[in-house]
């Protein structure tokens, strides 16, 4: 191909316009970077080979010191621009260990010649129309040919899945299997169909605000055998495909007794993982292996062969998200070679050596299923952010819940999806749910949860502010600090109530249909801004009406709103970065006000302070021209930021029921001091007034049992 940069060509049914750095097709049209259009024209005119990442970049980053991550970057924009214009298709195939290539061979388009869409949209005199009529009635005629060459070849080709499902879909009972009044969940049944390995937690008696828990195997008599204990937090457990091996994963902090992480900080945990081979008629344990020390964060864990694990995890922070072997007679971890389309798994499971892995892209989730070669048998897109999946016993597809919206369904490998009805309980968290080996059942856990709202007062009293068996959360301060609004779930439905005057009050006449995120005030109180999922409500004290502002396919939260002007100022989250965006409610117009990754930010006068995740400075975004400037680089990092004066800032460090006492930053002399001491750091503050002082619920292990849908 010419390596014209201004000349147009085509991979199939796009069209490439370098000059214009655009992918187009089907009436849409996609932006790139330059530098992604700089790899895709460099791979269309070298297309009849493979090309290596060095050579990527010794020709178009012309002597920048890069690594491959900067190449990957590109190749991932164009397959997720692909993937937006003409759906799930491979253009770009990866060599492991050698470089890309195009699948497709590029047709030049010349410059001075129209194009078939150009032809049919402008009427040009040059062409009489006869001749014109002609030549669109060859390209149907065309079009109609390589249709039919296509059906002929995907019926020979692709032979239908042919699925033989012994499994259970509709149930009519849900029983308690655990039935205790504790704190029992992550139910993995054995293979046998007769025992269940679950975990019990408790409250530490050495660590005070950390959790212990400990391994037990229940039999089909409902007698229990603990097999192991620990003062850190069993985290995953998986049967080995003949049942004859438990794999556990314990989870610990990297520099000591597990606490959660930081404020916004990135989980990095040090994980072990045990092998128990258990004597399970003789409530026996045979043998125990203690694996290396994992660094980072694991996402999931199930079992290859009886011998080899199969990890999705990554190693430390700030690395990707990796799918791993590890061998346990060689004692040899292998990062495995990526799948074409599997660039950031969150999720696999296996059963019968075929794999079942779940991939994050753009917000949503893709399952890919893998035959025993590594070779898509299919791949389904979801639309959901985040799934957890296991298999169904009978290997005819794999059992999927969504939490945030509490769906659970099977998808089959040829892509149809049966819904799993799934009692609506809005104070009640379902997860886990894993078919009984018999495909009669379902184990999952529920967990009851309830909570008040405490004030930690300035004279360092507290008091309750609710005193109920419901659960409230999310309370926040009117600006002068005379009210406060929270978030309940009673009967079921969630709605905002008001307390004013020691009174409260239900607000909203209209339930709110998910989990309220965050709730904002307006500078002069009289309307309420609050998230529920990828939506975005306004409650009026003047009409005493609730409002939809947004809805938006990523997550949204709020930061400032200004009713008399018709803007918003929001925090969106896509995967694992969050950016201030400015949105005008009369034009629609959106506007990014930072390219980072943001961690806790307020709105203070029509500015917005924030911090950049991991950094000790606090940073401002001036409402009058939406400028950049650095307050002060000494703040600490991963704060939560609570309230602002025109002198400084309040806000706390630590992590969420690990809190630090009340701070406050002067900025002037640049010192800070604590405001507000607290003597219980086990808490969870939703909001912070100077004059009245902090709202906050304790943390507690919350009421968990194992139950099971018959």
């Amino acid at each position: 191909m010419d390596e014209n940069k201004e000349n147009s060509f085509r991979l199939g049914d796009i069209q490439v316009s370098p000059s214009h750095n655009t992918l187009a097709a089907g009436g849409q049209t996609i932006k790139l970077q330059p530098k992604a259009m700089a790899v895709l024209h460099y791979l269309a005119c070298h297309h009849n080979r493979v090309i290596s990442n060095e050579e990527l970049i010794e020709r178009l980053w012309e002597g920048r010191i890069v690594t491959h991550g900067s190449v990957q970057k590109s190749i991932n924009a164009l397959r997720s621009a692909f993937s937006e214009l003409i759906g799930d298709r491979e253009i770009i195939v990866h060599y492991s260990k050698r470089g890309y290539q195009l699948k497709l061979e590029p047709q030049c388009i010349p410059s001075s010649s129209p194009d078939l869409l150009a032809i049919e949209a402008n009427s040009s005199p040059a062409i009489p129309k006869p001749r014109r009529h002609l030549r669109v009635a060859l390209w149907l005629l065309a079009l109609a040919a390589i249709a039919g060459v296509l059906l002929v070849y995907g019926l020979s080709s692709k032979p239908r899945l042919v699925l033989s499902k012994n499994h259970t879909t509709v149930f009519h009972t849900i029983q308690g299997y655990t039935n205790e009044t504790g704190h029992e969940r992550n139910a993995t049944p054995h293979p046998d169909n007769k025992h269940v390995a679950y975990i019990r937690e408790a409250f530490s008696t050495a660590h005070t605000g950390e959790t212990e828990s400990e391994i037990l195997i229940r039999n089909a008599a409902g007698k229990d055998w603990r097999i192991v204990h620990s003062n850190g937090s069993w985290f995953r457990l998986a049967w080995s495909p003949a049942g004859k091996n438990l794999v556990a994963v314990e989870v610990k902090r990297r520099d000591g007794p597990l606490l959660g992480p930081n404020f916004f900080e990135k989980p990095n945990y040090l994980y072990s993982f045990h092998i128990f081979s258990l004597d399970l008629a003789n409530e026996r344990l045979v043998e125990k292996q203690l694996l290396s020390q994992w660094q980072g964060r694991i996402f999931s864990v199930t079992w290859w062969d009886e011998n080899i694990l199969e990890i999705v995890a990554k190693q430390g922070p700030n690395s990707g998200n990796g799918r791993y072997r590890y061998s346990i007679l060689d004692q040899q971890l292998k990062l495995m070679d990526e799948q074409e389309g599997i660039t950031n798994p969150v999720a696999s499971a296996v059963q019968n050596k075929i794999t079942a892995v779940a991939n994050s892209v753009k917000n949503r989730v893709q399952i890919h299923f893998l035959n025993e070669g590594q070779q898509h048998i299919s791949r389904w897109t979801l639309d959901f952010p985040s799934v957890d999946i296991s298999w169904i016993p009978d290997g005819s597809g794999i059992l999927v819940y969504v939490e945030e919206e509490r769906k659970l369904f099977t998808l089959y490998l040829d892509g149809q999806k049966v819904n799993i009805p799934v009692a609506d309980s809005k104070d009640k968290v379902f997860s886990r749910p894993r078919y009984r080996p018999d495909g009669k059942a379902i184990y999952y856990t529920e967990e009851k949860r309830s909570s008040n709202i405490g004030l930690a007062a300035l004279d360092g009293t507290k008091t309750w502010l609710t005193d109920n068996t419901d659960l409230n959360y999310a309370a926040s301060f009117s600006p002068k600090g005379d009210k406060l609004v929270y978030a309940s779930v009673r009967n079921n439905q969630i709605h905002l109530w008001l307390v004013e005057s020691g009174q409260e009050r239900q607000l909203t006449s209209e339930a709110i249909p998910r989990k309220v995120g965050a709730i904002i005030w307006s500078e002069a109180g009289d309307y309420l801004l609050f998230n529920a999922g990828t939506r975005l409500y306004a409650y009026s004290f003047l009409t005493a009406e609730t409002s939809l502002l947004l809805s938006d396919n990523e997550k949204i939260e709020p930061v400032g709103y200004f009713p008399a002007a018709k803007k918003l100022l929001i925090l969106k989250t896509n995967r694992d970065t969050r950016n201030l965006w400015r949105i005008d409610l009369q034009t629609g117009q959106q506007k990014q006000l930072t390219f980072g990754s943001v961690g806790s930010a307020i709105e203070y006068e029509g500015d917005v302070l924030f911090q950049y995740v991991g950094e000790s400075s606090l940073w401002v975004v001036r409402n009058k021209d939406d400028s950049l400037a650095q307050i002060t680089p000494d703040l600490g990092a991963n704060n939560k930021l609570l309230q602002a004066d025109k002198a400084g800032i309040y806000f706390i460090s630590g992590g969420a029921c690990h809190e630090s006492d009340i701070q406050y930053f002067n900025y002037t002399t640049a010192t800070q001091s604590t405001f507000l001491a607290r003597g219980n750091n086990i808490v969870a503050t939703t909001s912070f007034n100077a004059s009245r002082g902090a709202l906050q619920t304790d943390c507690y292990v919350p009421e968990a049992n194992i139950v099971l849908l018959k």
